[in-house]
């Protein structure tokens, strides 16, 4: 995170830039990188965002260039809209609220303070860098809490399309007992070994296909798992080989041997000797498991388009680059949206940035009784177990994108 005086930036650093440039030889040594809501943000916010957010190194006169991904200025002025959007709806937080999200880490990971130092100082980072990330994450958790979260609503009727709509998700753990034949060859290998290899494994599959004894082959000719034993691998998990082999692995019935099928080792044949489990569960039984996936990956979505559509235009933004563009994008109908009975347009987008995604930050909420013991409308905000703040049972209501996020008390 940035310090509070690189946060509120005037226009008197755009007068020291030009009256600075740089020394005589012309070199550049600083720039203005965009301007969010007339405060400019340079090359050294970005720089520092890339090391630490990135673990990128950005050099200024690639910047000026054009040549740094436009990808990673995109994710720095997100980023800068962020904490904008942070500062703007006046959330704080705490530093017991970081002591006890630290604490959570090292408790869940069995760390002691000075095993969890020596790991943040081989990952280059201080105690206090750290905390500055922790500090972003849980405004970050904060704003997606009332503005993307609240707003997901997923009902049975929805779980349901969804498990109709992906028959292969929801089965009983899948094992085969493979038998595996492998003729090597490099991926840069020349067309012309390529070809031969190709030309030798499809000969030995006419010979299996014809009544040819596939384990005296595979002991003969295979150079793969198994060979000595005939090829035979044993029960597997499809999920546990290559993509490739998993795919036909898969597919394959009892007694089938598959085509030729290619890998960075060769050229492979497989026989599914046997096969057990796989078999669809019904829904009553993974309901639960459906509406969480699909909450999941609505929530998602939901912040994709908060992200790339509200955000941004909420924000007067400026690039001062040339080559690098940030608009506001048009929502487009994701898989969620096309699949929810109940979807409606602000739930549709498709997208996601992973070093933002509120999945990994666990929610927990719950009810806080009053002192007789009598529940009430009260309820307590966790994040990793951690009680961050309480809110009204009548804050669910959806909240205006423009609105200001009032902070509940703190959680006791």
């Amino acid at each position: 995170m940035f310090s509070v005086s690189r946060l509120v930036k005037t226009a008197a650093l755009l007068a020291l830039l030009v009256i600075f440039p740089g020394p005589s030889s012309g070199s550049l040594v600083e720039k203005i990188v965009v301007v969010v809501n007339g405060v400019p943000h340079t090359f050294s916010d970005m720089r520092k965002f890339a090391r630490d957010r990135l673990n990128r190194d950005v050099k200024l006169d690639e910047l000026a260039a054009g040549r740094v991904p436009k990808q990673w200025v995109e994710e720095f002025i997100t980023y800068e809209l962020i904490r904008t959007e942070v500062r703007n709806t006046g959330i704080r937080v705490r530093d017991a609220d970081i002591d006890g999200f630290i604490r959570a880490v090292r408790e869940r990971n069995k760390l002691s303070p000075a095993q969890f130092a020596a790991l943040l100082k081989r990952d280059g980072k201080t105690l206090a860098q750290y905390r500055d990330e922790v500090r972003g994450r849980i405004e970050q958790d904060e704003l997606i809490q009332r503005n993307v979260r609240k707003r997901v609503h997923i009902t049975m009727l929805d779980a349901r399309r969804y498990y109709d709509a992906n028959p292969d998700s929801y089965r009983t753990e899948l094992k085969v007992r493979l038998r595996h034949l492998m003729l090597p060859v490099d991926e840069g290998a020349s067309p012309e070994r390529e070809q031969a290899v190709k030309t030798d494994i499809e000969e030995l599959r006419r010979q299996i296909l014809g009544g040819g004894d596939f384990a005296a082959l595979a002991t003969a000719r295979s150079q793969g798992a198994g060979a000595t034993e005939g090829g035979d691998i044993g029960w597997v998990k499809p999920e546990d080989l290559p993509d490739s082999l998993a795919r036909v692995a898969t597919a394959l019935k009892k007694g089938e041997v598959s085509e030729p099928v290619r890998t960075s080792l060769g050229y492979h044949l497989v026989r599914a000797e046997d096969r057990e489990g796989g078999e669809r569960l019904p829904f009553e039984t993974v309901s639960e498991k459906a509406r969480d996936e699909l909450y999941n990956k609505t929530l998602q979505e939901r912040f994709a388009k908060w992200l790339k559509t509200d955000l941004r235009k909420k924000h007067r933004v400026e690039v001062k680059l040339d080559g690098y563009a940030f608009e506001a994008q048009q929502a487009e109908r994701g898989t969620v949206g096309s699949l929810m009975a109940t979807a409606t347009e602000d739930q549709e987008d498709k997208g996601f940035w992973d070093y933002l995604n509120p999945a990994t930050y666990i929610y927990q909420e719950e009810l806080i009784p009053d002192p007789t013991g009598v529940v009430g409308d009260r309820k307590r905000v966790r994040l990793f177990g951690i009680p961050l703040f309480t809110t009204e049972a009548g804050d669910d209501d959806d909240v205006p994108l423009d609105q200001p996020l009032e902070r509940g008390t703190p959680a006791p």
